[in-house]
């Protein structure tokens, strides 16, 4: 099996966990107790498995600094997204706008190359996505400003942290880098919580801890996975490629959430298909 074949395998498993463990969250009744249930959870099961990587090396340090950075702004905006209106609108908008985000941050800042055949399939597959968000809003009469204003947020961010996280993958063994990020992510996001939601906090994650924690095996298990496809494949290539995540997202919303699918979000989905299809085969 070659590393392309490697890459696409995995980032199209992590594509189905990404959409999986959104839709857990946007399901969930406090999505706040999720989002700390999934820190508290990750940092535990990260802590005896740095046992069995290697420590990072000083240089390490500071990718694994801005990460968590990032990923603190994006969990939090991810849950404002999720509450403020329907998964069909929100995540094909915020998906889309990630993979041109890192497209951009690769070959302007990386001085990754792509040939023109392969942007132009970038564009197809992001200009799907973004059709299947709008389709969405287009069913609405006023859709809600909020929601568009987040789910751009949350988009901007998805393609900082995946350039961030993807360059580091490169750097440094994977498993390092995730767990190492796992731990030192959860005390500034729980203090920010509590400080937000107060004592009765604690109840809350408690209550929520069983589907917290489905959600954690979920997302890591994931976002590991697609670590692994940035170190094995190209970063512009694979963030585009995860974008099929809303493919998974389309059917999951219709079949679980009971989210309507209209002609223009099966239209957007097929461009999805196309883009990924023609990367591929360039």
């Amino acid at each position: 099996m070659t590393d392309a074949t490697l890459a696409t395998g995995l980032i199209l498993i992590s594509a189905l966990l990404h959409a999986s463990w959104n839709a857990v969250l946007k399901s969930g009744e406090d999505r706040n107790a999720l989002i700390g249930v999934l820190n508290v959870s990750g940092a535990l099961i990260s802590a005896p498995l740095l046992l069995v990587v290697p420590m990072p090396v000083a240089a390490d340090w500071m990718w694994i600094g801005v990460s968590v950075c990032i990923h603190l702004a994006y969990q939090l905006s991810l849950a404002k997204m999720m509450g403020s209106a329907d998964y069909s609108l929100v995540y094909p908008i915020s998906r889309g706008l990630g993979p041109l985000v890192v497209t951009l941050i690769a070959l302007v800042l990386l001085g990754e190359k792509l040939a023109l055949a392969e942007v132009m399939a970038i564009i197809v597959l992001i200009g799907g996505a973004t059709l299947a968000g709008f389709a969405s809003a287009a069913r609405l009469k006023r859709p809600p400003a909020n929601a568009l204003i987040w789910a751009c947020v949350v988009g901007l961010l998805i393609g900082i942290y995946t350039a961030i996280d993807g360059t580091a993958a490169k750097r440094m063994n994977p498993l390092t880098f995730i767990f190492w990020s796992n731990i030192l992510i959860m005390p500034p996001m729980m203090a920010f919580l509590y400080a937000r939601q107060g004592a009765e906090f604690s109840g809350r994650l408690i209550t929520h801890w069983q589907r917290g924690l489905t959600m954690t095996l979920i997302a890591y298990t994931g976002y590991s996975m697609a670590l692994f496809a940035f170190r094995y494949g190209g970063l512009a290539e694979i963030a585009a490629l995860r974008e099929t995540s809303i493919f998974f997202a389309a059917i999951i919303g219709a079949l679980w959430l009971r989210e309507h699918m209209t002609p223009l979000r099966v239209a957007g989905i097929m461009m999805i298909a196309t883009g990924a299809i023609l990367l591929k085969l360039f």
